[in-house]
């Protein structure tokens, strides 16, 4: 493999090698090749291209769906009406309460 390296690529290398870190110019260029992998990485991570096409809005609307759900199953949601139940024996099963 040829490596193609300008006279301030070489430079850098060598001041990098006097800081001592490093052992020698392989050691730099693999640290460097590590670099660009965990930038591409984090890239990849960041963006939506990898999710197919729908996934997104899938994941949406099933959350959407379960807050409505919580909504219904006694969460609270202001200005909405849910039912409680009542104290058990009280002969009153359920009340409607306006959340505030």
């Amino acid at each position: 493999m040829v490596h193609t390296l300008t006279d301030s690529q070489k430079r850098l290398i060598q001041e990098l090698l006097k800081v001592g870190r490093w052992n020698n110019e392989s050691e730099i260029v693999r640290y460097g090749l590590h670099l660009v992998a965990k930038e591409v990485e984090i890239d990849q991570q960041r963006s939506l291209e990898p999710y197919s096409a729908g996934v997104v809005t899938r994941t949406y609307a099933r959350t959407q769906r379960a807050t409505r759900d919580g909504a219904r199953l006694g969460g609270t949601t202001k200005g909405r009406t849910r039912m409680n139940p009542g104290k058990p024996g009280s002969g009153n099963s359920r009340t409607a309460r306006t959340l505030q």
